[in-house]
C-alpha cells in the first residue's frame, strides 16, 4: 500500500508546478531591467557595440576559450584586458563599476579606479576605459585598450542622468 500511495503523491507533485513555471516565464518577459550600452570610441581597440542587461552584475573581461565576445556581453578580444577585469552593476537606482584587480586598470573619465573601491558610481555619458595601450617593443605593435562611451538606461527605459561634472561644463 505504501508504494502505491507514494506513487500517487509523486504524480501529483510532478503535475502541479507546471502552471507556476509558465507564470514565471511570463513575468520575466514583462520585468524591465536596467541596461548599459558600450559604444566604441574612435581611439579604442575596435569592438562591436554592446548592450548589457543589468539584472545581475556583468563581468568585463578578455575573451578566452570558454567566454567569447558577443553583442550582449562585455567580453572583448583584446590582449590588454584581464580575464576578470571589472564588474558593472545596477543597484537601487544607481550604476556602479568596480575594477576587479585588473593588471592594466579601469578608468572612468580618465580617472583610474582603485581596485579597493568597491562602489564607484558611474553616469550615462561617462567615458570608460579598460586597460591601457601596450606597446610590444620588439614588434613595434601597439595593443589598443577598450574605450567606450557608457550609456545607461533605467529599468523604465529612460536614460539615466549624466554625471554632474559633465552637466556643469556644458552650462558655462
Amino acid at each position: 500500500a505504501m508504494v502505491v500511495v507514494s506513487g500517487i503523491w509523486v504524480k501529483n507533485v510532478a503535475t502541479y508546478p507546471t502552471p507556476a513555471i509558465n507564470d514565471m516565464v511570463i513575468n520575466n518577459e514583462n520585468k524591465m531591467t536596467a541596461k548599459a550600452v558600450l559604444i566604441c570610441r574612435p581611439n579604442s581597440h575596435p569592438f562591436q557595440e554592446r548592450t548589457l542587461t543589468l539584472d545581475q552584475p556583468v563581468k568585463v573581461g578578455r575573451s578566452v576559450a570558454r567566454a567569447k565576445a558577443t553583442p550582449t556581453n562585455a567580453i572583448f578580444d583584446c590582449k590588454v584586458l584581464s580575464r576578470h577585469h571589472a564588474l558593472l552593476w545596477y543597484e537601487n537606482g544607481k550604476f556602479y563599476l568596480q575594477d576587479t584587480k585588473s593588471s592594466n586598470g579601469t578608468f572612468v573619465n580618465n580617472n583610474r579606479l582603485a581596485a579597493e573601491t568597491e562602489h564607484h558610481e558611474v553616469s550615462s555619458g561617462d567615458i570608460v576605459q579598460f586597460g591601457v595601450d601596450v606597446i610590444e617593443n620588439n614588434r613595434k605593435v601597439t595593443h589598443g585598450c577598450i574605450i567606450a562611451t557608457l550609456k545607461l538606461y533605467l529599468p523604465d527605459g529612460k536614460e539615466a542622468k549624466a554625471s554632474p561634472s559633465i552637466v556643469e561644463s556644458n552650462t558655462h
